[in-house]
């Protein structure tokens, strides 16, 4: 919108700075951006969130947060609650645990296992052992035909999984078959399959046992987590409709008029604001490397290790990053104008920025679920092609699954205090700013979504719900002016998922 569209808009003047250095900053900004794609995409080196993550795994027996574990997990323990007896109740609970998207010969040695495990446990007295045992051979025919085939030249790797999962069976079968586990492959068995294996190590026990109830228990809180999750499905469903309704409505009737002034062109604010994130975002890619080259070891199987303190260190550094976006105040900037010009301003009071950041997310969330079905479908699409599950892996989900609670804590910070603040300043405060000072609102809001996206960590197929958030949080920019509304929006988005995640995780550790 222009001065001639509303003559109520202040004129457009342009930001501080100069064209040659908006030129620079701007190429410098997408370059940068240009090698965070090619890292976290291409390279096999992974984005910060991601790196806490892998140096986590040593920590895990298993992957608390691998989809298949997590619905083992809830129907052990659901199964538990409920004191299922019958066959077809049996059956029901074991259906839940299929995934289609990995059939048995894409499950690795050890899921196997524990898919036995399941078996014997949710059927229990009707057939628990036989149907373990029908997996384990299966396991065994599976083995001699690889064997077989391999004619003696299966490698190293595939020869220790191999053993491991021999040996697993080997201890189960003398569980099943009620004799006593030697204490060296009780703690061979805990220490592959951890929760499964206590679990399988109770078998044969009543389930009033203190030991197989501790292990089991939690149901309960289970089945608040899924109510939990239920309402705040069906109050983002209705509200999120209801909200989008009214702003048809209030657009259609003229209600809603844009309170953003772009800049005139010729200034390098947001420019520059956002070429030296970037650069700071990279550099601090790079201590990060730095610190595993220098400081890592490697285990017995060769994988390398960070330091303990390594993922503290990956998270709770991006506040030092955060202090890039303050780049401009070192040229001359005073901090009133720097306020101004990224948004940090509620010229109608902070409460109705709050309450606009609110009804703005809520609107957007019926375009955000349409995307969040078509990412879906795109992910079961890829899997079923490619046969890899590469783009379902989400580090912040590791994190939460893996992490110590400090750990969880300082995420929690970096998802609903540093995210709000630093990416909306530097993406719809500067970005979105710069851009639109040469380019139309819709433009301006897809490239600074498309921007926003790729800056994360995510796999390309997962990135299409967090570059329509960035979409949607660029016109509440757009329409607001201050960058108050974006930052609720966005505060209130990763502290219901992340709150989701933790609920759910908690509720099946």
């Amino acid at each position: 919108m222009t001065q001639l569209d509303n003559p109520s808009l202040p004129t457009r003047v342009p930001d501080p700075g100069s064209r040659r250095m908006a030129l620079v900053a701007a190429i410098v900004a997408f370059l940068g951006l240009a090698a965070v794609i090619y890292l976290n995409q291409f390279s096999g080196v992974s984005s910060s969130t991601a790196r806490a993550a892998k140096a986590l795994e040593a920590e895990e027996a298993i992957d608390p947060t691998d989809p298949s574990t997590i619905a083992s997990k809830m129907v052990m323990k659901l199964a538990y609650l409920l004191d299922a007896k019958d066959a077809q109740s049996k059956g029901m609970l074991l259906a839940q645990t299929k995934d289609p998207s990995k059939p048995t010969a894409r499950k690795t040695e050890a899921e196997r296992v524990r898919e036995a495990i399941l078996q014997a446990e949710i059927l229990s007295s009707d057939g628990g052992k036989d149907a373990a045992e029908t997996v384990f051979r299966e396991i065994e025919k599976d083995f001699g035909a690889r064997e077989e085939s391999a004619a003696g030249n299966l490698n190293d790797k595939d020869k220790a999984r191999m053993e491991a999962a021999r040996a697993d069976i080997a201890t189960l079968r003398h569980q099943y078959a009620g004799n006593e586990v030697s204490a060296a492959d009780r703690e061979r068995l805990i220490g592959r399959h951890d929760w499964f294996a206590k679990v399988a190590l109770t078998f044969g026990k009543p389930n009033s046992d203190p030991e197989r109830a501790a292990l089991l228990s939690g149901g309960a809180w289970l089945i608040v987590a899924i109510l939990f999750v239920c309402i705040a499905a069906a109050i983002a469903g209705a509200g999120g409709l209801g909200c989008f309704v009214a702003l048809v409505i209030m657009l259609y009737r003229g209600m809603i008029r844009p309170r953003f002034v772009p800049p005139a062109p010729g200034g390098s604010f947001g420019w520059e604001i956002v070429g030296f994130f970037v650069v700071a975002f990279l550099c601090f890619r790079f201590v990060g490397w730095l610190v595993i080259w220098l400081l890592a070891t490697r285990d017995a199987a060769g994988e390398i290790q960070p330091p303990h303190w390594f993922p503290f260190f990956v998270i709770g550094g991006q506040w030092v990053v955060a202090l890039a976006m303050f780049y401009p105040m070192l040229r001359g900037v005073s901090f009133g104008k720097f306020r101004e010009l990224v948004g940090w301003t509620a010229p109608r009071g902070v409460v109705r920025e709050v309450g606009a950041g609110i009804f703005g997310y809520m609107a957007g969330l019926p375009l955000l679920f349409v995307v969040v079905i078509i990412t879906v479908g795109l992910n079961a699409w890829y899997t079923h092609v490619t046969g890899k599950d590469e783009p379902r892996t989400n580090p912040i989900l590791e994190v939460v699954g893996k992490g110590s609670p400090a750990l969880i804590l300082l995420l929690l910070s970096l998802a609903t205090l540093w995210a709000p603040l630093v990416e909306e300043t530097v993406m719809r405060g500067a970005l979105y700013r710069a851009l639109r000072a040469s380019l139309p609102v819709f433009v301006s809001a897809i490239i600074s979504a498309i921007f926003f996206g790729f800056m994360h960590g995510y796999p390309v197929l997962l990135l299409g719900p967090v570059i329509t958030i960035g979409f949607i949080f660029a016109l509440m920019r757009e329409w607001r002016g201050s960058i108050i509304g974006p930052m609720v929006a966005h505060a209130l988005n990763n502290a219901t998922v992340l709150g989701l995640v933790v609920v759910l995780l908690y509720a099946i550790r």
